[in-house]
């Protein structure tokens, strides 16, 4: 398993699969899947002001091959209210994803971390608890586990909060094999100030 953290915008992903977390009670929606609703000139916000995605926890929406970003599909994940978001939550939602993943055969993913910087709880243990679940999702096929490839897109002020969830995650997973990585692209690339 290989875990990058970048600072990637949307349009500058190069990944097959880009994982949102999305929220019941936001409209828009907001950081990073606002940011890709924005690229997709309101895609998501058009599917929830039609009522065909609400946001309920664990709901899936699949959409294929994306204009305006570089990414072969767009996985949306329900996760509920964020008032109601909780580590668990995030683990369960993460095991789910990586049962879908799974599913579709995809290894090559970007995750942001949903609600970073919004809510109560810590990016670090949001981090080390959706980690865990995709890891214990994925725990089952040993031979999938090490072909995932993980892009983790965050602001630069977030990183050091996600690293350190991903070193607790890393010190609990034992001996599997897990590189962790911090890419260093161009400014152009930053999602600063965007989210």
């Amino acid at each position: 398993m290989k875990i990058r953290i970048s600072t990637a915008s949307p349009d500058a992903l190069a990944c097959e699969t880009l994982i949102l977390g999305f929220f019941s009670d936001e409209r828009p929606p907001k950081g990073y899947c606002g940011l890709v609703d924005w690229r997709l000139n309101g895609m998501i916000s058009t599917e929830i002001a039609g009522e065909r995605i609400s946001g309920t926890f664990l709901e899936k929406f699949a959409y294929a091959f994306p204009a305006r970003i570089h990414v072969s599909r767009l996985l949306l994940f329900g996760l509920g209210a964020v008032s109601d978001l909780t580590y668990d939550r995030l683990y369960n939602a993460g095991f789910e994803m990586a049962k879908t993943v799974n599913g579709i055969g995809a290894t090559d993913l970007a995750i942001p971390m949903p609600a970073a910087g919004r809510g109560p709880l810590q990016l670090a243990g949001m981090t080390e608890a959706l980690i865990t679940g995709i890891f214990d999702g994925c725990a089952r096929e040993p031979e999938k586990l090490r072909a995932l490839s993980l892009e983790i897109p965050a602001r630069a002020d977030n990183k050091g909060d996600i690293r350190r969830g991903l070193d607790r995650f890393r010190q609990k997973a034992g001996t599997v094999e897990i590189a962790i990585l911090e890419s260093k692209e161009a400014t152009a690339d930053e999602t600063e100030g965007l989210l």
